[in-house]
């Protein structure tokens, strides 16, 4: 084994990944902006006053992050997402039209376990809308973000919806003291990867009786469509007026998503909780079915957010926003073959010399050149290699052509172009392999 490995958690991205993840980074890019978010850069560290400021991250998130001192002494975390960090953005600029919808992709970090599809350093790709209370803007980031993934390739995918407003009525309703809620939900958030029986065990720790147990269990298990689930969770908590506000925006929500094409992909799921503090109403995850039928986990998330500007030190400003989790959307890419047509290599000629003369490598740059200024990607022999070492060389890189200088080229003009997939060769004019070379790159 190498002496030297990437860090724990993290991983290194050859070049045939990398193309296609930026192939990936190009389609959301567009997406995104098509829905009117405007792109923003923010620091990779934030200071940890920001970071664990209580309702935000909360003094909890530093086991979860990495946190350090800069050499003056000061408590300073790596971003564990991006949603800080455009709250202080907005917080510091009052002056920013509104609603501001901002885009942001990019690396980071979580101090979690690594396992099968989680890491300490990934990539996500976040939307946000700050200053609109409307339920509509919720509903144009589930749009923009369920957008993104049928312009990837996914087709089949759920959008589980909830509202922490009404997860606080379910706990009311249950007969637990509000003051305790934060403990529950964080109890409830692992459901899903620890099991009922677990998370039980955990509400009884925090002084939960069995007899509410039973009852927030019972409440949390509604789910389904929502001309199914909303009439059972009306039910469940009436009388509890944070439940019916929670209730009244998943239905606006869920109307609204019909203009945009996407409320047949809604359920109404009262088990999510998604585990941050700063959530104030409806949140929401996306679940990717694989072509056999079965859930192949969350590609994405995200939910409303209206005390967290004010709470940094800005005016009072709803929000809210989502993500893409893009290391899951890419495992699943490539597990599913949704990359298919897509080249593993942007390089698309390489040129050769036939013999290893001082003529023929400058005539093989100055090809080289030419083609660049026509904007088409090419590579040039840098090793000194035999025709047919360099032939092998283009193949084992997925480039479709070759073109080949020797003698009879430099002397007519007119160069060897071999088409690598098909073997097919012929004399070409420069003017003649630009055509053929775009032609390709349309298809």
């Amino acid at each position: 084994m190498p002496k030297y490995q990437p860090p724990r958690g993290t991983r290194d991205f050859m070049p045939w990944e990398m193309v296609r993840r930026q192939y990936m980074f190009k389609v959301i890019n567009k997406t995104f902006e098509k829905f009117g978010f405007a792109p923003l850069e923010t620091p990779s560290f934030e200071s940890w006053e920001l970071l664990g400021a209580k309702g935000g991250g909360g003094e909890a998130i530093k086991d979860e992050i990495y946190y350090f001192k800069d050499k003056g002494g000061r408590g300073m975390g790596l971003r564990f997402d991006f949603t800080a960090s455009l709250a202080r953005v907005v917080a510091s600029n009052p002056q920013l039209a509104k609603p501001f919808k901002r885009y942001q992709i990019g690396p980071v970090w979580r101090y979690d376990n690594p396992q099968a599809g989680r890491f300490r350093e990934f990539w996500q790709a976040d939307i946000d809308i700050a200053g609109s209370r409307s339920m509509a803007a919720d509903a144009e980031c589930i749009a923009a973000l369920a957008s993104c993934l049928k312009d990837l390739g996914f087709k089949d995918f759920v959008i589980r919806l909830n509202s922490r407003k009404l997860l606080n009525g379910l706990v009311e309703a249950a007969g637990i003291n509000d003051k305790k809620a934060p403990s529950v939900f964080r109890s409830l958030d692992k459901l899903e990867k620890q099991g009922q029986h677990a998370v039980e065990k955990e509400l009884k720790k925090s002084g939960a009786t069995a007899k509410q147990i039973e009852k927030i269990m019972g409440m949390i298990s509604i789910s389904g469509q929502p001309k199914e689930a909303m009439p059972k969770a009306r039910q469940a908590t009436e009388g509890f007026m944070d439940a019916k506000q929670g209730l009244d925006d998943l239905e606006e929500i869920v109307e609204l998503s019909k203009a945009y094409g996407t409320a047949g992909m809604i359920t109404i799921d009262l088990s999510l909780v998604r585990g941050l503090d700063y959530y104030t109403g409806p949140i929401f995850e996306i679940k990717s079915i694989s072509k056999k039928g079965s859930s192949v986990g969350n590609i994405a998330g995200g939910g409303r957010y209206d005390n967290l500007i004010e709470l940094y030190g800005g005016q009072p400003t709803p929000a809210t926003g989502g993500s893409l989790g893009v290391e899951r959307i890419f495992e699943i890419m490539l597990e599913e073959g949704m990359f298919a047509g897509i080249p593993k290599e942007k390089t698309l000629v390489f040129v050769a010399a036939a013999m290893n003369t001082p003529a023929m490598k400058k005539f093989a740059i100055q090809t080289s050149q030419k083609l660049r200024q026509q904007g088409i990607a090419t590579e040039t022999d840098v090793m000194g290699r035999k025709l047919k070492k360099g032939l092998e060389y283009a193949d084992s890189k997925g480039i479709p052509y070759m073109i080949i200088i020797g003698e009879k080229e430099i002397k007519s003009g007119k160069m060897t172009l071999k088409d690598l997939r098909s073997g097919e060769q012929r004399l070409r004019t420069l003017k003649s392999i630009v055509v053929a070379v775009r032609k390709y790159q349309k298809q």
